[in-house]
């Protein structure tokens, strides 16, 4: 294979770690780096967390840098999911946590020992510039896929919550996730240690509190590149229980909506995007450094075994891209539950543990009992109404076998085979995966329109998880109750959502 001339824009984890791939493999190719900031101190963020799964596939690309990021990261916490002094420990994963700044560090160093040349200060149009390959890696604003929109397609949708990313000066003992109500509102910490004297604090919460807790005015008044010093304080008073009388860090931490990526294409030419210049999916599932590091792997795999860049790029693209949409799917459920968090705050801990762990729909009850049976045993008590003595073998099948009263309606179980059982109710399609859109208050306000019985809701089978979620919503905000019709593929999701109160009974179409 010829020697190639690829240029890089964007030091950040994809940039770095692509091209200490390509220069590893290949030393004759001239790899270059081009990174905006002067250097990675300059780099803001705190900690970031890679998945069991994305460490094994960095051992299995480069065994010498992975040694690296796992030295420099900070592992073995569990989750606590905690609410005023109620809290709940969760099945802690195999994940592990490092500064931003740390693996850059690594990667960058591992990427300069490879022979790469990373030019730091660097502001380059990706576009013009003469090489072989371009790889843009320049993050969620990528200014190259803004200059080639027109050939790439797709979207930019930004999140209804807001949400500040700061740290703390000490190491929390585990992950916490811990909502506390203010006099404005509902504020939720996603909080874990990254290293062992700091911790990232990445805060959310919905416009209205925003609001009216003067944070716009305060947002506002915040110069570029500078910190919201107000917010920052008013944090600190509502998460003194967490931060145990701690500042709060601020590195360029104001609030921002969540803007989510789609691309119909990720190349054009000879320029390919990776990473958050490519797609993004929300953070709740801690997704962006892990999409865009195995990002990294796949696109140089495909660029080290063919001459042919298009030929390469076009087998990135369709190897990777169903990995990477299913992986937005997850997210994208994942941030709607956060984003209307607020209304199920409420429930019963045990419940709303349960509904945190199956939000994105990839865990099913059974694997959960497994890794938490306290956790589920509590959630099945708090759904049946009375202690229950041991975890049955089939979790789903026990939460389908309990009755269900309601009114003059006495069921023997929560799955419906004839809905004229029913007897006068509402019937509504929905396939839509957003029961926050404007589609989705319109189907509101045909539910008030028609008031008492229950709510069915049928639709298409690839809309099954759409049905769960405007259920959830017509439940919370209307108190009626709703029948989900769903394909039987859907078992596990229905089961976890008739446990977690997002709808009462369910009818399988096929």
């Amino acid at each position: 294979m010829c020697a190639r001339r690829v240029e890089i824009v964007g030091g950040g984890p994809a940039g770095l770690y692509a091209a200490r791939l390509l220069k590893l493999n290949r030393p004759d190719w001239q790899v270059t780096v081009h990174e905006r900031m002067q250097a990675h101190a300059d780099t803001f963020g705190f900690g970031v967390v890679l998945t069991g799964s994305t460490l094994d596939n960095l051992e299995a690309a480069d065994p010498e840098s992975a040694a690296g990021i796992r030295s420099a990261g900070h592992a073995g916490h569990a989750l606590r999911l905690h609410r005023g002094v109620e809290q709940i420990m969760l099945h802690g994963a195999r994940n592990l946590a490092i500064g931003r700044h740390a693996l850059l560090e690594v990667l960058g160093a591992h990427a300069r020992a490879a022979g790469v040349r990373v030019r730091t200060g660097e502001h380059v149009d990706s576009v013009t510039l003469d090489a072989d390959v371009v790889i843009a890696a320049d993050g969620v604003r990528s200014a190259t896929r803004e200059k080639l929109a027109g050939d790439l397609g797709g979207d930019l949708q930004m999140g209804r919550g807001l949400y500040l990313w700061c740290g703390a000066p000490f190491a929390l003992t585990d992950s916490v996730f811990a909502p506390v109500r203010t006099e404005h509102g509902l504020f939720v910490a996603h909080a874990y240690p990254y290293s062992p004297e700091r911790s990232t604090f990445l805060i959310e919460t919905d416009e209205a509190t925003w609001r009216g807790a003067g944070m716009e005015t305060s947002a506002s008044a915040t110069p570029a590149g500078d910190s919201d010093a107000a917010s920052l304080r008013y944090l600190e008073r509502a998460f003194r229980a967490e931060l145990g009388g701690c500042a709060l860090l601020g590195n360029r931490s104001r609030w921002s909506r969540f803007a989510t990526v789609h691309l119909d294409r990720w190349y054009h030419g000879n320029t390919v995007l990776i990473g958050d210049a490519a797609h993004t999916a929300h953070y709740t599932l801690g997704s962006g450094t892990k999409l865009a590091l195995e990002d990294a792997i796949a696109l140089t795999g495909n660029l080290l075994a063919t001459e042919d860049v298009s030929t390469a790029f076009a087998e990135y693209e369709r190897n990777r891209r169903p990995a990477v949409d299913r992986f937005q799917q997850l997210a994208a459920r994942s941030q709607r539950w956060w984003e209307s968090f607020g209304s199920r705050a409420h429930r019963p801990l045990p419940v709303l543990a349960t509904g945190f762990m199956t939000r994105a729909g990839n865990l099913d009850l059974d694997r959960l009992a497994g890794n938490s049976p306290d956790l589920v045993r509590s959630a099945l008590e708090a759904y049946r109404g009375e202690p229950v003595a041991e975890l049955p073998a089939d979790v789903a099948a026990w939460v389908f076998e309990q009755p269900w009263v309601h009114r003059t309606l006495d069921l023997a179980t929560r799955i419906v085979q004839d809905p004229e059982i029913l007897g006068e109710h509402t019937e509504l399609d929905w396939s839509d995966p957003d029961p926050w859109s404007h589609e989705a208050r319109a189907v509101l306000d045909a539910v008030r329109a028609n008031p008492g019985g229950v709510v069915r809701l049928r639709g298409a089978d690839h809309g099954a998880q759409g049905r769960i979620d405007l259920a959830e919503r017509i439940r919370l905000e209307l108190q009626r109750p709703v029948l989900v019709e769903l394909p039987r593929s859907a078992r596990d999701g229905a089961a976890a959502a008739l446990l977690c109160g997002r709808c009462d009974l369910v009818r399988f179409t096929d």
